[in-house]
């Protein structure tokens, strides 16, 4: 079983560790998020059909995702938001204005926000395909779905996004007009 196990991590690992990565964009959240999930992989490793372990890894990272996510914003609540303001320029050594970056942050959570509050599978799918890169087939096999249910639920899940107003609005006052498309997920 041993044996077994650290093969499923090595090859499994990776993704769980990516998914989590890019939804709580936090390096510590993300290694916090993927040992709770390798442990329950532990824990339930009877239990899991080895040929869905990728399907299972994927919906307990997205619930572990899910339930940190709440956690901090809770913890924010609780927190006092008073921000004393710098008498210094806030100038990244790139050049980069700090408003911009803050800008390009808050599209990055809105957008999160948005797909996190998409149902199943179009969610999924989503982070999968245009976040994490993997292909038609892999994600065929992760959700047990055909080919083209991946696409149909996939182009789904990107219309629902478009129509988002809030979503809309956020990257037409980034952008400057609501009408323009949403940029690639990748690119942000």
């Amino acid at each position: 079983m041993n044996s077994e196990y650290t093969r499923a991590v090595e090859q499994y690992g990776p993704k769980v560790y990516a998914f989590a990565c890019y939804s709580l964009r936090g390096r510590q959240d993300a290694d916090d998020v993927t040992q709770e999930v390798l442990v329950k992989l532990w824990q339930h490793w009877r239990k899991v059909d080895p040929d869905k372990i990728m399907a299972w890894l994927m919906r307990v990272t997205r619930n572990a995702v899910v339930d940190h996510i709440r956690k901090q914003q809770l913890a924010e609540s609780r927190r006092d938001d008073r921000i004393e303001p710098d008498a210094r320029p806030d100038i990244r050594p790139g050049g980069e204005d700090q408003g911009e970056v803050r800008d390009r942050e808050r599209l990055r959570e809105i957008l999160l926000e948005s797909i996190l509050a998409l149902d199943e599978p179009f969610r999924s799918l989503l982070i999968m395909r245009d976040i994490q890169g993997m292909s038609y087939a892999d994600m065929r096999g992760v959700l047990e779905m055909s080919e083209s249910q991946v696409k149909v639920y996939l182009h789904r899940g990107r219309r629902k996004l478009r129509e988002d107003e809030d979503l809309r609005r956020a990257f037409g006052s980034a952008r400057g007009t609501g009408d323009e498309k949403l940029v690639s997920l990748r690119k942000l």
